[in-house]
């Protein structure tokens, strides 16, 4: 869903620049982009078979899934000449799916790390990571030329990339004078880790008891916010301060909100990791 975040304020420009836009998503996602955008259309499209065992070995976890991950990439481009088919599609974004690339028209790939934050002996998943986005026409990096946000993962852009700044649900809304909520926790991630996370932060005794929860689970937890999307940004926007893991979506989120934050490292997730430190130290 951060990635569904994070396409929601670059959808919208591209709506204003007269673009007709068809979005390829699952039926949750497209229950979230439907409270956003009215003018655009809808065409079904699964995930990746991702599946997390929720003890931080994410190398192991995609290992395991890895036969199953190659056969949806390869069925995933299959899928997507139908679509530019079918609807007369002239250019391509992908949100790092590295499936979704056309063959008949130019292809985007969006992200903000051209460089994987791995360890010396993943290099290699580095190199296929560079290698799958060769084969886009373009390579768009959500961060700043000085890759503020995102540190080393984003720096290095390839000669058929551009950086195209940073993007939030929340630039569609005014700011906030005042702010009448002392924090908001933000459950995001896979499922599990969502879960211990709530978990974790309604152990801590210095929390704020008033605390209200975000995220669609199926568990009771006290003061978790139920609605719409839509109801919940008004919650987050009233925030004094944000509770969340630090992945990337919610931190251009919190930058663009400029609210006070207290970040968490998903267990083994180094990109959150190195993300975490970015936030700390930046100026």
């Amino acid at each position: 869903m951060g990635h569904v975040s994070r396409c929601i304020g670059l959808i919208h420009e591209l709506i204003n620049q007269n673009n007709e836009i068809v979005i390829a998503c699952d039926e949750a996602q497209k229950h979230v982009f439907e409270e956003y955008f009215e003018e655009v259309q809808f065409v079904h499209h699964e995930g990746y078979p991702f599946q997390f065992g929720g003890k931080g070995h994410f190398g192991w976890d995609l290992l395991k899934r890895s036969n199953a991950l190659r056969k949806r990439l390869a069925r995933e481009r299959e899928e997507l000449a139908e679509i530019v088919n079918s609807y007369a599609i002239d250019l391509v974004i992908s949100d790092h799916r590295y499936g979704f690339c056309a063959e008949e028209v130019p292809s985007i790939f969006l992200t903000h790390q051209i460089n994987l934050p791995v360890k010396w002996y993943e290099r290699g998943v580095n190199a296929l990571h560079q290698k799958l986005m060769k084969r886009f026409t373009y390579v768009w990096v959500m961060d700043d030329e000085h890759s503020s946000l995102a540190g080393k993962l984003s720096q290095n852009c390839p000669e058929n990339g551009g950086y195209i700044g940073h993007y939030s649900r929340f630039s569609l809304y005014p700011k906030k004078e005042t702010k009448s909520i002392e924090a908001v926790l933000v459950a995001s991630g896979p499922e599990l880790y969502a879960l211990q996370l709530i978990k974790e932060v309604m152990s801590d005794p210095s929390i704020p008891s008033d605390l209200h929860i975000i995220h669609a689970t199926s568990e009771n937890f006290p003061n978790q916010c139920k609605g719409s999307w839509k109801e919940k940004d008004e919650l987050i926007r009233n925030a004094k301060k944000i509770i969340s893991y630090s992945g990337y979506s919610t931190l251009m989120d919190c930058l663009e909100l400029e609210v006070e934050t207290q970040f968490r490292s998903t267990k083994g997730q180094a990109e959150q990791e190195y993300l975490l430190d970015v936030w700390k130290n930046r100026r």
